[in-house]
């Protein structure tokens, strides 16, 4: 073989070298996007934080059926044979002032509303400034009532401290739905209730919920889905499943696989008579 075929050769082992080189290249970078993406990490999209288990299944599976949702003039409803739902709003300051009989007239069954909060800084209990408004609007209107507490509980003293203040402030007004704890992490904020575990929370939401149900009244669990996600280890399904769940969750199915007995499903509910975008639930009979 002469000196130039010997050069052409060369050439081109090495062209077909580089391509191997690059292909290579391009499967471990998508095999690492695919890592990463399973994995949780950051690849420029919401990775899926897992799922909702519980280590031994003693809890009951959601028995609503999805083709049986539907919605109808903004609202979503669900009827399965003698199962049917209610449809609801929850409240608090920030809708500021309300029209309850035009809310009542646009459908609306129920009103989750808030009664209080408890800083998630200063620690101190308070009661939701529009608090005493919405309860006596919505059940002049005949809107049923419920409320729910804004909780920053750091411990069972607290969270009894919490439905203390709550039946304290519902005792005059006729409260025929759930009395709801409702637990949240702080973003963006330092906050005193960082670092909770999830041990401490569920026995916090037990607190509470045993001091209102030992009242004469329903207690729930407030949760979005991120608080009952493996991962995030806050609340353990096989725990709090002693109580009804309210779950919050913004699809147009739910697909939580657990019993729940409402389901917020949006933050931006648009309700004759609120000017502010509103939370839509549904409570199921």
């Amino acid at each position: 073989m002469n000196t130039e075929k010997k050069r052409r050769k060369l050439n081109h082992q090495g062209t077909l070298l580089i391509l191997l080189i690059a292909a290579v290249m391009c499967f471990t970078g998508v095999l690492w996007f695919l890592v990463k993406l399973i994995a949780g990490g950051t690849v420029g999209v919401i990775a899926e934080p897992g799922e909702c288990t519980v280590p031994n299944i003693n809890v009951t599976f959601s028995k609503y059926k999805t083709e049986n949702f539907y919605s109808l003039g903004g609202l979503k409803y669900y009827k399965d044979g003698e199962k049917k739902s209610r449809v609801g709003i929850d409240v608090s300051y920030a809708q500021k002032e309300i029209d309850w009989n035009k809310v009542k007239d646009a459908g609306i069954d129920f009103a989750m509303i808030r009664a209080g909060f408890r800083g998630y800084e200063s620690g101190l209990l308070n009661t939701d400034d529009y608090f005493e408004k919405n309860m006596k609007g919505a059940l002049a209107a005949g809107i049923e009532t419920g409320v729910y507490f804004f909780s920053q509980a750091v411990n069972e003293k607290e969270a009894r401290e919490e439905a203390e203040f709550v039946l304290n402030l519902i005792s005059n007004y006729n409260v025929t739905y759930p009395v709801a704890f409702d637990w949240e992490t702080i973003s963006g904020d330092a906050a005193r209730s960082d670092g909770i575990t999830g041990e401490i929370l569920n026995k916090c939401a037990l607190e509470f919920c045993s001091t209102i149900e030992n009242a004469g009244y329903k207690p729930v669990i407030y949760a979005s889905l991120n608080l009952l996600r493996d991962k995030f280890d806050k609340y353990s399904i096989d725990v709090i499943s002693e109580y009804d769940l309210w779950l919050a969750e913004y699809k147009d199915v739910p697909e939580y696989p657990y019993h729940f007995k409402m389901w917020q499903y949006t933050n931006e509910g648009v309700i004759d008579g609120i000017s502010k975008h509103t939370d839509l639930n549904i409570f199921f009979e």
